[in-house]
Parts: structure tokens; sequence; C-alpha cells
């Protein structure tokens, strides 16, 4: 009897005895939203109650759930348990990494992370500030942001760097030599001439472009380069002289394209002065130059094909067509007596006839000659004079019969 009433003061003595806790297991609980868990109690119960910590709840030993981004702490009821057990936090993290979508080689451009929840985001280990991050542009890897265990990247299409330039003798007929560089080399080949010809008067130009490597921009530049209008005289020679006569001979003026400035390109400007209304040097500068090159074919003043001679400003027209072919600088008669009209050529000589050369005879003694003095002014007899060397292409040009118009 003593016994028994120990035994029972004994057990009213001692504690109670409370339920072993409901241990949770959980899959992965950090990583990218939406992020799936599945939980699982790890007891026996005849009810489990979950809430998942973002207002929602769900029910049995295992549940699953999709979290949004942030941060919850979903707890477990079961009757295992006298309180509510805490299962792990579970950290959703949606992060958001952007960037221009080009920018230059070398250049700095900043970088703007979203992040939710609020965690560090870092990058390379530099950490951004408010959600901004400067960085340099020096290739085409993209950059990989960090926020706990989630990564995010950007990319932006680099634009390489293209430098051309022209070296050489910037003058009219030469070559410049065109030197490209892609930087870095790296970004692509580069496309384009070796070479420009320099052309009298006009700027050099030249467009090259990249062939692009894989992440990068194709570039395009164009380099410049002004010519010289150099003043030229007689006794010039080399690739300017050999401009001005191209472009003479383009415009239809007599004049033998050699490269050396002689009697031939002084007749052929005073040809040209004479047409356009410039003093009568037969020197070349800057100014005739810049006339010259926006000059345009002389027009004839009657159709088909003949000879004009126009006075007033001492030139002589081959006309073909009704066009002008051949402009020849002339020198008629000092008195003015050289006869104005319509005539035809009536006879021809081979070689000299006297002093005249090559002659074409249109009335009596007047004739078409050629001649060794032709000054830019009237100072023949009376007939039309024509440089020595252009006489017998002029020859050459005129049938008997041809009509010679003569006017002021």
């Amino acid at each position: 009897m003593r016994r028994a009433v120990l035994v029972a003061l004994a057990a009213l003595a001692l504690p109670s005895v409370a339920h072993a806790a409901c241990r949770v297991t959980a899959t992965r609980v950090e990583g990218a939203a939406p992020l799936t868990v599945t939980f699982t109690a790890q007891c026996a119960s005849a009810s489990y109650a979950w809430d998942f910590g973002d207002g929602t709840t769900g029910a049995g030993q295992t549940a699953e759930h999709v979290y949004r981004a942030g941060v919850f702490r979903p707890v477990l009821t079961s009757d295992a348990d006298t309180q509510p057990e805490p299962a792990a936090t579970v950290l959703s993290i949606a992060l958001k990494l952007s960037a221009p979508p080009r920018a230059r080689y070398a250049s700095y451009v900043t970088l703007h992370a979203a992040v939710t929840p609020r965690l560090p985001v870092t990058l390379r280990g530099r950490r951004f500030v408010h959600g901004k991050l400067r960085v340099r542009v020096l290739g085409t890897a993209p950059w990989v942001a960090r926020a706990g265990n989630v990564a995010a990247t950007a990319h932006v299409v680099a634009i390489p760097k293209l430098v051309v330039r022209l070296t050489g003798t910037p003058v009219a007929g030469s070559r410049l030599r065109v030197h490209a560089a892609l930087h870095p080399a790296s970004a692509g080949r580069v496309v384009g001439p070796k070479v420009v010809l320099a052309r009298a008067g006009r700027t050099a130009s030249v467009t090259v472009a990249s062939r692009p490597a894989r992440g990068w921009a194709a570039v395009r530049t164009t380099a410049h380069r002004a010519i010289a209008l150099p003043s030229l005289s007689l006794g010039a020679h080399g690739p300017n002289v050999l401009a001005l006569e191209q472009r003479l001979h383009d415009l239809h003026y007599a004049v033998q394209v050699d490269g050396t400035f002689g009697d031939d390109d002084v007749e052929a400007i005073y040809a040209f002065q004479k047409v356009t209304g410039l003093p009568r040097t037969g020197a070349v500068t800057p100014t005739l130059w810049r006339r010259l090159l926006r000059a345009q074919v002389p027009r004839a003043r009657y159709p088909g094909n003949h000879i004009e001679v126009d006075k007033e400003k001492q030139v002589l027209f081959v006309v073909r067509g009704g066009k002008v072919a051949l402009v020849v600088a002339v020198s008629t008669g000092a008195t003015g007596n050289t006869p104005l009209g319509l005539w035809h050529v009536y006879r021809k000589v081979t070689g000299f006839d006297w002093v005249l050369y090559y002659p074409n005879y249109f009335l009596r003694g007047f004739a078409v000659h050629g001649y060794p003095d032709v000054p830019p002014y009237p100072a023949s007899h009376g007939c039309v004079r024509i440089p020595m060397w252009v006489a017998t292409r002029v020859y050459g040009e005129i049938a008997l019969g041809t009509a010679i118009y003569i006017y002021v």
C-alpha cells in the first residue's frame, strides 16, 4: 500500500513529456524567382497545416509551392507539435541587369541592376550602388552580376575604333596610300581600297569599312585629304601638269597630254582664258584651277559640221554635229581686217605655202594656217593664225568646201 502511494506521488511530481518536434525538409529554398519549393514533414501526424508565409496555405505531409520574388518564412502546424514548426526561410530572387545596346570600345557605360528582395548585387567583386555600376567596354564578353546564388547577364555590342589616314604627296595625279587600322584588331578585318588617285582641285576621299568579328559592330570611316591647286607656268612638269592637260583635253581644248608645261599648254590656257573672259596670261593660278574644274565644253553658234572663228575671243572651234570638238587659240588680223561672214574653203596646201603652214584658203589670200607666233591678241596681216603644232590636225579636219563662220 505504501509503495503504491509513493509511485503515485512520484508520477505527480514529474513534468509532463512533450511530443517530439516535427522536422521539415525542403528542396532548394534559394534561387531565381519564381521559385518552386517542395516541403516534407518528417513526422507522423493526423493533420499537417502549412502556412507558406506569402498569405497562402496548404495541407498534407508533402506540399509544393511556387514563390514569387521575396523573402518568406513558412511554418508547419501538426499534431506532433504543441506549437507551429518553422520551415527553412525561402529566398526567391528576381535579378535583372540592363546595359546600353551599343557602346564605343574603351568607353564607359552604366549598368543598371534591379533586385527583389533587396540584396547586395555585385559584379566581379564590385558592388552596385543604388542599382548602378559604371564599367568600361573592353570586349564582347557579357557582364555577369550576382545577388545571392542568382546571376543575370547583360551584353553590349562593342563599336570598335577605325582609324583611316591618307599619306603621300597631295598633288594632282599622285597616288595616296590608305592606312586603316581597327582598334582592337580582334574586332574584325578592314575592307577598302589600298590607294587613292589624287585629282587636282578635289578633296581625295576614301571610305573604309570593317567586316566585324562576332559580337562586334561593323563600322565605316571616311578620310579626306585636300589636293593642292599649284601655280604652274612654262617649264613645269609632273603630275600636276598632267592633270591640267587632261582637264583641258576633256574640255576639248587643243593640248598635248605629256606632263610637260610647254608652248602647247600656254596656248591652250590662252584659249581657255579667252573663252571664259579671264586675263590672257597663259599662267595657271589657283583661281584658274577653280574655273577650269567647274568649266564646261564651249558651245557652238551654228549647227552641223563646220569651222567657227570668234574674232572677239580669238579662238577657233572645230564643230561636229553642232558641238565643239576642238578649241584652238588663234590670232586674227591686227587691223581687224579678217573678213566677217560665211566662207568656204576653196584651196588647201600641204606643208608650207610661202610662210603659211598647211594653209586652208577661204577668201583670196585669207587662210587658216599654222604660224610660229600666235599671241593672245590680233597680230596677223588678216589670216587666222593657229599654233604650228596643231596645224596638221586642223588641216585634217577641214575638207575642200568646208564652211567657215567668222564673227565677233
